[in-house]
This record gives C-alpha cells, structure tokens and sequence, in this order.
C-alpha cells in the first residue's frame, strides 16, 4: 500500500535519516522518498499505517508530525516557515532593556557583560525546550558537533552556564578568553555552512523557532566573538 503526508519539522539531513531508520526499523516500509524541500514524505508498507500511529511513533525521535496532504494545520505552517524575524526579535529586546536598566543606573560600563549574559540565557533557554532536536540541527553544521555529536547536547548547558558567568564575575579574564575561543569556533562552523550553500535552518533558537542559516547567523556568532574580545581587552 502507498501512503504519502506531509511531514513538519525536518530542518536538515540528519532528521531525514533518524525518520528513515525509525520507519524501516518499526513499519517496515520501503520506497521511502521525501520532497526536494522535505515537506512530503512517501513510501509503501504491507501493512496499514494510520495518521495517528505515524505522529505517535514520530514523537519519539522528535518534533516531527505529518497530516493529510490535503490538510496542511495553520499552526505547523506557521512554525515550519522559516524566517529571521526572532532573532530582530530577540535582539531589539536585548538592546532595549539592557539599555534602560544601564540608563536607569547611570552605569553604562555593565552593557556589555549584561548583553551577553541575557543572550546566552535567552538562546541557551531555546535550545533546551527540544534538546534532542537542537543536537540533530546542531550536528549538521557545527564543527565540532559534526564529529562529536553528544556535543549538541552539552552546547545548550556551556550557554547557560556563560550566561550566568558573566552575572557571577564578568571581568575574569580566563572566563572571557574561553568564551571568545568557544564563539570563535562557532562562527567558523556557520561560516562554513554557508558558504557551502547548503540549506540549513539555524539552531541557535532551537527547533521551536525556523530561522534560517544566513548571513544573521554569521553576524550573531562573529558579534558574540568581538565583545568577548572586547572584554578582554577592556580587563588588560
């Protein structure tokens, strides 16, 4: 029997090769295709598969769902459509607060270190919300991730943990130096993923939100890099 849905919330190679695996091993299907956009997956079983059974068996791996190819839900439209619209976001918000609360104290010194702490919690925050989903984005991109992929797992804690660093003790020299290299080796993972020209979606919100993995990308690894290197030259 042929069957054929729409499937939600594949955002790189690896999440078409935990599906597939998933179902060969569990439905036993075969003539497994997926769109050149991986919206529509297709294949055959010999014996009969419900919509419902598929979503069940899907959410074990992950934030995968599929319908009907003629229902196509308003809500997974939405969050399957990528766009850079939560990063503005989440900038803008940043920039904001950070400044009234340092124009409220009259101690502008602080912005920096209080920028990245809120940025390192906000998109540490993200990424926990689907763990294994960020390690699967993470893997296809990252360069460390891609030989190492356990390490997508431990990222979202490392972000969590500089957020609270530099809360704790934000003028520590070896603190700030570790985060330079740490930002410097990310941006040379995304870096290299885009000039590959490979379509990814960007992790650094998780799989919650689709952003794409462009040039904002870059420009949020590479600015994370120069104010961390910013503080170091500000301590010495």
């Amino acid at each position: 029997m042929n069957y054929k849905f729409n499937i939600h919330g594949i955002s790189c190679e690896s999440c078409i090769k935990k599906i597939s695996t998933l179902l060969i091993n569990e439905l036993h299907v075969s003539a497994l295709n997926f769109s050149s956009n991986n919206t529509i997956i297709e294949f055959e079983s010999t014996i009969t598969i419900n919509i419902n059974q598929l979503n069940a068996l899907l959410s074990k791996i992950g934030t995968y769902t599929v319908s009907t190819i003629n229902e196509l839900p308003i809500a997974a439209s939405i969050k399957d459509k990528p766009s850079y619209k939560p990063i503005y976001l989440i900038f803008f918000y940043l920039l904001l607060t950070n400044t009234i609360i340092s124009a409220k104290s009259m101690q502008f010194d602080g912005f920096m270190a209080n920028f990245m702490a809120a940025f390192f919690l906000i998109f540490s925050f993200f990424k926990l919300l689907d763990l294994d989903g960020f390690a699967s984005g993470y893997s296809a991109y990252d360069i460390i991730a891609k030989k190492f992929y356990r390490y997508g797992y431990i990222y979202p804690f490392i972000e969590f943990g500089l957020g609270l660093g530099y809360i704790l003790f934000p003028a520590s020299l070896y603190f700030n130096i570790a985060v330079f290299f740490l930002m410097f080796v990310s941006s040379i993972g995304v870096i290299k993923a885009k000039l590959s020209k490979q379509k990814f979606d960007c992790a650094c919100v998780g799989t919650f939100l689709k952003v794409p993995l462009g040039s904002i990308a870059i420009i949020e690894d590479v600015l994370m890099t120069i104010l961390a290197l910013a503080m170091i030259l500000k301590i010495i």
